[in-house]
């Protein structure tokens, strides 16, 4: 891609700048957001820019031998929320007006950010690019620093201290040194007083004198040490360049460092050789080639749970609604001209949604299921037009629909003015909408965020094994797909909540595409949990797993997990188990409750020992189900409420059909006005001897 480098003059810019070369795109032009002549200070009271050394940016455009486009900030910083809508006179503006220039001149694709931990800055600037239709890339994005650090240091980039503002930095001693000198000494800092290493707190800026995409170095001739706060503690003081040239650079052939996607890989590759391999090490990752049946299966419909003193309600199974196949064609085709056959689909659904009196900025959630997946970028072309900022998670799998439906979709809301014990509470809400290309996790490749955070509950959208860097989906077997997700999805509630770990992923469910697949997934799963913790059968106890297998994923993935975590003590969180025999086999019913005690998942199974054989006595199974949820229920707090009930049952057998939609209707009567939204999915098969399995979520 065309890129223009946004660059401050600092390491942290230069070095994205650098990566991005790395990454096969092309620097075509730089961009800086300066001070007016007219303002004294060189420091500016900016949340976004790095204005100190701006004297001495304009020589990187003899150092790059490219085109300079720079801009005074007219602007302040008027929204300074977690997130940003487009406001006159906010220094945001400055920078869309900049990009905005250098895309009429550059015909520029992307833009390279050096950003490594600011969300502030990222959600700014990913703001400006979307708007103006352009890829973030920030390649730096919450790398480990100490290992950035010495990345940069060791592939040849010089930069000098040119600003500190921490305890143990002393503008007399530290100004002016290079990153060389200062590592060990950031290190010391950081361990004792938990300095960000790269100045990601604040605690010091640079300025790049020379690096291996220099083709002249910069020389600083003369500079002079302003104090801007003699603070005893911590003083803060800043270098102002007053003379510089640049001259022909050394021009050391240092080679830049292998991609860190790369090396994440490697280490899965490695880890998986040591610990003796996978059942499927050597296999291809096709999608399920078993056929689908072509009658009319099951479709349940739609249903509203109620909701619950926290705000939350799920509404699942809207659809198409047309009855017949003439009725569905004869609609299609009247509005075909203006929208595509699966847009209308998604158009009713959503408009059902909104005649509900429903707002869709209450939707934090959507299970999104199709019957074809090559109606995928349709369906987000309409997708996107509801849901534009920050939207919510999505979880999406291709499933045997019944009859002609292009797809279904459950939505779980959240209202945040809601009542809980007879108080009206404001629940917080923050969104993680991470758009650019980094190192990190993959951006989202459509309409949706990587995770919702309302209260303690984070709610994760699907991943699958893409490269984050390339959005390429991994070239390997199921188990390196396998580790793969499960390192985005730990980073994913990292980057939420620092203190959120795997361990406090409450239910996990994970969509395969072959059940050759499920001893390996759930092997890399148990491996996993070993890792972060020494207990494994404990941790497994504190987490609920659920494992289907579906026609095909996004991007032809093998594996997609999706994850539902809670910020507690995992380890006090309780659990029981309860097993009914039924002619044949047994309902197991397992379930697992938050040590907050607002939230609990139940998980029923039915469990044949013979698979094969033909179901008798659906009504006691039927029973038998209903019976196991409100166990569950007698087993959680009172106030909990059971919000949606999903059941997973094998589409090929006619009798587990009869079941499920049984299951549905008894649920309902029995519970009442408390019954939860059911979604009925049907899927190819389900872990060895389970024929049908529901999961439950509950919440005060």
């Amino acid at each position: 891609m065309r890129v223009v480098a946004l660059i401050s003059g600092g390491k942290d810019s230069c070095y994205n700048m650098m990566q991005c070369v790395s990454a096969g795109h092309t620097i075509v032009a730089l961009a800086n957001l300066m001070p007016h002549k007219h303002v004294v200070s060189d420091e500016l009271d900016s949340y976004m820019y790095q204005t100190v050394g701006h004297q001495a940016v304009d020589l990187y455009a003899e150092a790059l031998d490219l085109p300079l486009y720079r801009r005074t900030i007219e602007g302040s910083s008027l929204d300074t929320g977690r997130e940003y809508s487009q406001r006159d006179g906010d220094e945001v503006e400055d920078l869309y007006h900049l990009l905005q220039l250098v895309k009429e001149k550059e015909n520029i694709e992307a833009v390279s950010v050096g950003a490594i931990l600011s969300d502030y800055q990222r959600v700014r600037v990913e703001n400006v690019c979307a708007r103006l239709q352009l890829r973030p890339l920030a390649y730096l994005w919450r790398r480990d620093q100490a290992e950035l650090l010495r990345e940069m240091i060791s592939t040849g980039l010089n930069a000098i201290l040119i600003k500190v503002a921490a305890f143990g930095l002393d503008p007399e001693k530290h100004l002016g040194k290079s990153l060389n000198q200062m590592e060990s000494y950031l290190q010391e800092l950081s361990q004792k007083y938990g300095v960000h290493i790269c100045g990601e707190g604040g605690e010091y800026e640079t300025f790049t004198t020379d690096c291996p995409l220099f083709k002249k170095k910069i020389v600083i001739d003369s500079m002079e040490t302003v104090i801007h706060s003699a603070d005893a503690f911590a003083p803060v003081g800043y270098l102002r360049f007053t003379q510089m040239h640049t001259e022909d650079s050394d021009g050391w052939p240092v080679a830049l460092c292998k991609c860190p996607c790369q090396n994440t890989i490697d280490r899965m590759k490695e880890e998986m050789n040591s610990a003796g391999g996978d059942p499927d090490v050597l296999e291809d990752c096709p999608s399920n080639t078993e056929s689908c049946c072509e009658e009319e299966t099951v479709g349940g419909q739609s249903s509203v749970s109620q909701r619950s003193a926290a705000g939350y309600q799920w509404i699942t199974g809207l659809t198409d609604p047309h009855a017949d196949v003439q009725s569905q064609t004869r609609h299609v085709f009247t509005l075909l001209q203006k929208l595509g056959q699966s847009e209308i689909e998604a158009l009713l659904i959503l408009r059902e949604v909104q005649a509900r009196g429903l707002l869709l900025d209450d939707v934090v959630l959507v299970h999104l299921y199709v019957s074809d997946l090559q109606n995928f970028s349709l369906i987000n072309s309409v997708y996107c037009s509801f849901f534009k900022h920050n939207p919510p998670a999505r979880v999406c799998v291709q499933v045997p629909l019944p009859g002609r439906q292009f797809l279904r979709v459950d939505v779980l809301l959240h209202h945040r003015m809601a009542v809980c014990e007879d108080e009206e509470t404001f629940h917080r809400r923050d969104v993680l909408h991470v758009q650019g290309l980094s190192h990190w996790a993959p951006a989202n490749i459509g309409p949706y965020s990587q995770a919702v955070r309302v209260d303690e509950v984070v709610l994760c959208a699907g991943q699958i094994a893409l490269v984050p860097c390339t959005l390429r989906l991994v070239n390997g077997c199921v188990a390196l797909q396998t580790r793969l997700c499960f390192s985005h999805v730990e980073k994913v509630l990292n980057a939420v909540d620092s203190n959120l770990t795997l361990n406090h992923v409450m239910h996990i469910h994970i969509y395969v595409t072959d059940r050759k697949h499920i001893p390996t997934v759930m092997t890399a799963w148990r491996r996993k949990l070993h890792s972060i913790r020494l207990d494994r059968e404990a941790a497994e106890a504190q987490i609920q797993t659920s494992v289907v297998v579906v026609s095909s994923l996004p991007r032809g993935a093998a594996v997609e997990p999706h994850v539902i975590a809670v910020l507690d003590e995992p380890s006090d969180r309780t659990s029981s188990h309860m097993t009914s025999q039924i002619a044949g086999g047994t309902v197991e019913c397992d379930v697992l409750q938050s040590s907050c005690g607002r939230y609990a998942t139940a998980s029923v199974s039915l469990c044949l020992r013979n698979p094969a054989a033909e179901l008798t006595r659906a009504e006691d199974i039927m029973d038998a189900l209903v019976s196991s949820v409100q166990d569950a229920l007698e087993k959680t707090e009172k106030n909990l409420s059971a919000l949606c009930a999903r059941v997973f049952y094998q589409s090929h057998n006619t009798s587990l059909k009869e079941i499920a939609t049984g299951f549905e209707s008894r649920l309902r009567k029995v519970l009442e006005r408390s019954a939860p939204a059911v979604a009925l999915v049907p899927v190819h098969h389900l872990p060895e001897h389970c024929v049908l399995q529901m999961c439950c979520w509950m919440s005060v």
